[in-house]
């Protein structure tokens, strides 16, 4: 898997550039000649066929301690210096810095420190010879932005292009870099991501006290929500991994009538618990609901231990939950840090930093750690998962004008709303396709149990065969597992969306003579009130019925 930087339109790229606001007199200078040009010529700076100036976007690399620097020693330049290159047409400047730090180091993974400009420079270019062509003299508009990339990641020369890829301590950079008017804005440029990076910072350890106050009065009413008893706050917790909060309440009230406590569900079987969970998916979920059930009454006399290290230990309990149960249940100081939270986060302190990644949860779950106070740890982490569900929104709609961060939120002020959160591109879901038998003999239909590892796990289906058969086929295994089949009444096809996986399936209802000691055969009512199916079969239930 790798991180993408897609790049986007960015119609006011212009507003942007005259937003910058420079440190020092000779930034000034050089962004009012850009701006001039932009003025005089609009999107034609952004082509290098304007030869005499035209915009072009470095990426200035670092490790993640901000200690070194990744550069390339340029044919052209006859010395070690930053990424970069041409904008030819494209105004999302940032996605031009990584694409180029990409192409010019062989790295894979670097990605934006923020989306804030780190430097607009007017940087003179001398006359030289490209590919074999000749390019006179002629001045680059360059934007900077701060990159971010690890030193284990595999570097890459172009030949025709530099001579070597290489980190170098800043402490170095003078004695490497043959040009000297450089310097500056390389030093310049490491102290201001490092100014960044401790903005960042304290812009995150500042987003308790506008959340707390904010909470009280905006919170939605949930069963869950009602006390704070480790048991509900558990149950609620699980249910809702990967799970809509919608789906989530008529399961949740309906487990708690069943099973009211840590011992009744201890004391239930599997089966029971699979029956109750039905159609919520996930099933792993449930069966580490009992065990840990079964581990709560067997070492902790039903009740929940009182650390978190305890608690994590519970079959099924991550991190977050751990979290979660721990600071809303006993006022201690454990974050629960999720996706909704690395969202909000990425966003408030515009870090582009994938949240995925195992570093960038553990980093914001350090910092939130310290700002959890005493008495008000539950409220924080409520308030954090509110604000991620009801606010800073997903999938490009957070409703900025009424998030109590607003004025803190570094992505807003920067435009990269929007863009954030970043994250790892997945691969594709696998697919596979089967053939599902609906068997049916003397008003029974053949169902079995799968296996105990795997997907789906230990759960009742519908016999199923690998591939999309044809008719002629169909009969043939089901004759194969003893059945005799007689008629094949109709078909029809299905499919369902796991997480890593997509099934395409064919339905196939068909008559037999004999009830195969194969399968364990139930009425249609049998199967509906008894037995536990996943939804990826029990969509075929319905089509029993179609007569």
């Amino acid at each position: 898997m790798r991180n993408v930087m897609r790049e986007i339109d960015v119609p006011d790229w212009q507003e942007r550039l005259a937003a910058y606001l420079p440190q020092e007199d000779s930034e000034r200078r050089d962004l009012q000649e850009v701006m001039q040009a932009v003025r005089q010529d609009g999107s034609r700076v952004l082509y290098r066929e304007r030869q005499n100036g035209h915009i072009t976007c470095s990426g200035f690399v670092m490790d993640p301690t901000l200690s070194e620097v990744l550069m390339v020693y340029h044919n052209i330049y006859d010395s070690f210096a930053w990424t970069g290159g041409h904008a030819d047409g494209v105004n999302d400047f940032l996605a031009v810095a990584v694409r180029e730090a990409k192409e010019e180091t062989g790295i894979r993974k670097p990605y934006a420190q923020s989306g804030e400009i780190l430097s607009v420079d007017v940087l003179p270019v001398k006359a030289h010879r490209k590919h074999g062509v000749s390019v006179p003299a002629h001045v680059h508009y360059n934007i900077t932005y701060g990159l971010i990339a690890s030193k284990k990641e595999k570097l890459q020369v172009k030949p025709d292009e530099n001579q070597a890829v290489r980190w170098i301590p800043m402490a170095q950079l003078r004695e490497l870099c043959r040009e000297p008017q450089m310097i500056p804005i390389y030093e310049k440029l490491a102290e201001r991501m490092r100014r960044c990076a401790r903005r960042q910072e304290q812009v995150l350890r500042a987003i308790a006290p506008p959340l707390l106050a904010w909470y009280p009065s905006h919170a939605r009413e949930l069963p869950w929500r009602q006390n704070r008893e480790p048991y509900r706050v558990w149950l609620s917790e699980i249910m809702l991994q990967q799970t809509r909060v919608e789906a989530v309440k008529g399961y949740y009230q309906r487990f708690l009538a069943q099973f009211p406590t840590v011992q009744a569900l201890a004391e239930s079987s599997q089966e029971q618990v699979n029956k109750c969970w039905e159609g919520l998916g996930y099933y792993s979920r449930a069966a580490n609901l009992r065990r840990a059930a079964v581990q709560l009454a067997e070492q902790y006399q039903g009740q929940f231990p009182r650390t978190w290290k305890e608690v994590r230990a519970l079959p099924g309990v991550g991190d977050y939950t751990a979290g979660a149960i721990c600071s809303i249940c006993f006022d201690l100081p454990t974050p629960a840090v999720d996706g909704n939270v690395l969202r909000v986060t990425a966003r408030v302190t515009d870090t582009f930093c994938e949240i995925d990644r195992p570093e960038q949860k553990a980093a914001v779950t350090q910092v939130l750690t310290e700002v959890y106070q005493a008495g008000h740890c539950g409220t924080l982490t409520q308030a954090l998962m509110e604000i991620g569900a009801t606010v800073c929104l997903p999938n490009g709609k957070p409703l900025c004008d009424v998030c109590p961060l607003a004025s803190l939120c570094m992505a807003r002020r920067n435009g990269d709303v929007l863009r954030l959160p970043q994250r790892i591109e997945k691969k594709a879901r696998r697919k596979e396709s089967y053939t599902v038998f609906l068997l049916c003999c003397d008003g029974k239909y053949a169902v079995r149990k799968r296996q105990e590892k795997g997907l789906l796990s230990g759960l009742w289906e519908y016999p199923n065969a690998a591939g999309i058969l044809e008719t002629d086929a169909a009969v043939a295994q089901a004759a194969a597992w003893g059945c005799q089949p007689v008629e094949v009444v109709r078909t029809t096809e299905r499919s369902h969306i796991f997480t890593h996986v997509e099934w395409k399936m064919k339905g196939v209802l068909m008559t037999c003579q004999t009830p195969a000691e194969a399968f364990v055969w139930r009425t249609a009512e049998e199967i509906a009130q008894e037995l536990s199916l996943p939804t990826a079969f029990r969509q075929f239930s319905a089509f029993l019925s179609e007569s």
